[in-house]
């Protein structure tokens, strides 16, 4: 079993991730979101902080995929002012450590390297950056009861990243934080709003050309039970495609089967190919986002979804503008596809996949909630 909860993390991640083995549960947590007010730590995730009992805040492993802003943000005042019991075995993050050596700069993502300064990260890759090498098997890494597959980024990524270190850190430092409601752009004002679905899904596909997306940490987990998520980050659907043909035990061609795939980069169109939905077999679709900033999910990389599957389920964790056309059930029905979203007042998702089965996460008797 895993259980997947998108925490309310507006348009960013954070991702709290647990999955049981020998009878304990064990736990990593993927991105933390923006800061709160005042650089705190943002509210969705101090809150799940608050219902998980002191005793059960051992994290395997905690990730940051990328230094946007949106991702990277929340884990800051994570470490630098712990919730009480928090402890992380191994922590992954492509920081000025592994980019650059020493040269530091002042924005979130040297403010993490200086956090874990005293801290041995990438364990898994002896310090060194987590990426996937220039040639040879993918990196794969066994927690209890749990594998992953490193898919995201390549080596060259990381060092086109590093001759542009400063730049992306500042363009980083720009972005922390969030505009007031209502001033973000919205994809549902754009050419796409209010027309027909016809069309939408064979609009020309054009590549993000974000280099900080490029460099996201993405991954194949799979339980010991048979279960498959597939951890998008904000990575490029290119790589994640030349990641997924180096998998084995799939026949050549044949797409390759996961339970639920958390989507890249929030449902941009920019990240979500046809030929990636070709070398995929998943049938359940995680969206977190809540659309502040610009306007995600797109609608193109909905229709995608909608037209390569068959009654694909889309699960976001915000209720708001840019999601809410997906609950209309007359469109849902036209289309094939069931959308699953959280109430407008308690946003999140908690999802369950065991023995290849995706479900809503049942209140455990005995824990808050």
């Amino acid at each position: 079993m895993i259980r997947i909860e998108a925490l309310p993390a507006r348009e960013g991640d954070c991702l709290w991730v647990e999955w049981d083995h020998a009878g304990r549960t064990r736990r990593m947590l993927i991105d933390g979101g923006r800061v709160g007010p005042g650089d705190t730590l943002p509210e969705g995730l101090a809150a799940r902080f608050r219902r998980e009992p002191l005793g059960e805040r051992v994290f395997d492993l905690v990730v940051c995929t990328h230094l946007d802003a949106d991702h990277i943000g929340g884990l800051i005042p994570l470490f630098r002012e712990p919730p009480k019991g928090f402890t992380a075995h191994d922590v992954w993050f492509n920081g000025d450590q592994q980019l650059l050596g020493d040269v530091l700069s002042l924005d979130q993502a040297d403010s993490l390297s200086r956090l874990l300064r005293d801290r041995t990260w990438n364990k898994r890759f002896e310090g060194r950056a987590a990426a996937v090498p220039l040639s040879g098997e993918l990196p794969r890494t066994d927690l209890p009861g749990l594998r992953l597959t490193l898919l995201s980024p390549l080596w060259r990524t990381l060092r086109r990243l590093s001759r542009v270190w400063t730049l992306e850190v500042a363009k980083t430092e720009r972005q922390r934080h969030t505009p007031e409601p209502g001033t973000a752009p919205d994809v549902l004002r754009g050419g796409d709003a209010g027309g027909p679905w016809e069309g939408l899904a064979s609009r020309p596909y054009t590549p993000d050309q974000s280099l900080t997306n490029r460099s996201s940490i993405a991954f194949l987990a799979e339980h010991e039970d048979g279960s498959r998520v597939l951890f998008g980050a904000d990575a490029h659907a290119e790589i994640l495609g030349a990641g997924l043909r180096q998998l084995d035990g799939t026949p050549w061609g044949r797409p390759y089967q996961v339970d639920l795939c958390k989507v890249p980069h929030h449902g941009s169109s920019h990240n979500l190919s046809p030929q990636l939905l070709a070398q995929l077999d998943c049938r359940n679709w995680l969206f977190s986002t809540n659309g502040d900033r610009f306007g995600h999910p797109d609608r193109r990389a909905v229709a995608r979804i909608a037209y390569r599957y068959e009654r694909p389920v889309l699960w976001f964790n915000y209720l708001s503008p840019s999601t809410a056309e997906y609950a209309r059930a007359e469109l849902a029905a036209e289309r094939g596809f069931t959308a699953e979203h959280p109430p407008a007042d308690r946003p999140g998702a908690d999802l369950t996949v065991s023995h290849g089965r995706v479900t809503r996460t049942q209140t455990i008797p005995g824990r808050a909630q």
